[in-house]
């Protein structure tokens, strides 16, 4: 039988604590999980989980900051799913952008997990520690976004207009996104409007974080006078989308 390391009995009172502050939702502060009750519940004897934490205090701490660290990687993954289909048949951008904002709102209580999370970063000043945890976690989001963001205006002929960078962009719209996720948690449902001013190919119903996105991509971004002619299929060979030539 192999014998678990404090480092393996560390990560899984943290894996169970954080699946017990997850289902009891935003509104339940991380001092209100208790470390002899995870440690019951992951099978293990107090005194074990004390090996691991000295005490109640630093246990909470380290709670917070895996919290603030969680991610299940669903924000862009659902973005790319609800996008794919739209880019492959040629969509218009003005599409894209409304049904990728969509997919990007959070709804509590829904998003249990992702709203706790926004929730401690907005603690990150009053700790180290949580605010190293915020720090990483948004470099790491505006990475990825930056990513799918730069992917799809070169393929829509698009580039960045200066003095903005695609990095710029990514931080704007992380920043509308939890802004209206914080209004979210608030009680205030995501407001839509029905738009009679859109393209052909393009629906009316929009939310008012896809009226924002639109806005900012038309003032950041500018027509690329070196865009290559689109390719037949915006899908690779392994599933993925592909930029356009440059």
């Amino acid at each position: 039988m192999t014998r678990r390391t404090t480092e393996d009995t560390r990560q899984l009172l943290l894996d169970v604590a954080l699946k017990a502050l997850h289902e009891r939702g935003v509104h339940v502060a991380v001092t209100h999980v208790r470390l002899s009750d995870v440690a019951t519940e992951a099978g293990l004897t107090t005194g074990a989980a004390y090996r691991c934490w000295p005490n109640q205090e630093t246990f909470h701490r380290d709670l917070a900051v895996a919290a603030v660290h969680w991610r299940d990687h669903g924000s862009i993954a659902n973005t790319v799913d609800r996008i794919r289909t739209l880019v492959n048949d040629r969509a218009p951008l003005a599409e894209v952008l409304r049904v990728g904002a969509a997919a990007n709102i959070y709804r509590y209580p829904d998003d249990a997990p992702f709203l706790i999370s926004v929730a401690l970063r907005t603690c990150a000043p009053a700790d180290s520690e949580l605010g190293a945890a915020a720090r990483e976690r948004l470099a790491s989001s505006i990475e990825n976004f930056s990513s799918l963001y730069d992917a799809l205006l070169h393929w829509y002929g698009r580039r960045m207009r200066s003095p903005f960078t695609i990095d710029d962009l990514a931080l704007t719209l992380a920043a509308l996104s939890e802004g209206f996720t914080i209004q979210s948690m608030a009680g205030t449902s995501h407001a839509t409007v029905d738009r009679d001013d859109t393209a052909e190919g393009v629906g009316r119903e929009w939310t008012l974080l896809g009226c924002a996105v639109e806005s900012i991509v038309e003032r950041y971004t500018e027509p690329d006078p070196q865009a290559a002619p689109l390719p037949a299929s915006a899908e690779r060979d392994d599933g993925q989308v592909r930029t356009r030539p440059r």
